[in-house]
């Protein structure tokens, strides 16, 4: 079970364009297993729980960007993409376009997707 609200964010827009449904039905069995900052991003790995592969991609590598991250704490905004292999998603990159990326999970952010042919769907957090 993913414990970020910002990662679950993240992958709803993602898979936002998985119009067969595969990859949304992996996220039940994810867990943001490990986070690894580094001064311009952050890198999360992913563990699967047991049942994960009846949802297995029948393409082995794939990788799906088009989230874009706004902040204040990041002013220059960031990109989401996300990391397919064998099938499953593996792990997601965040990184900053510009600033030091924060060593924590961000609480406030707006979400957005960008990439051609998504329905541009904004999600904002935090804001009031």
């Amino acid at each position: 079970m993913l414990q970020s609200k910002f990662i679950a964010d993240i992958l709803e827009l993602l898979l936002d364009g998985d119009d067969a449904g595969i990859l949304k039905r992996q996220v039940p069995y994810l867990s943001d297993a490990e986070y690894d900052y580094t001064i311009s991003g952050v890198f999360v790995s992913f563990s699967h729980a047991a049942g994960i592969e009846q949802h297995r991609l029948d393409t082995g590598r794939l990788v799906l960007d088009g989230v874009t991250i706004e902040s204040d704490i990041i002013p220059s905004g960031a990109t989401a993409t996300l990391f397919i292999k064998d099938g499953l998603i593996d792990f997601l990159e965040i990184w900053s376009h510009a600033d030091t990326y924060p060593g924590n999970v961000l609480k406030t952010y707006t979400l957005t997707q960008v990439w051609k042919g998504s329905k541009g769907r904004k999600l904002t957090v935090g804001y009031t």
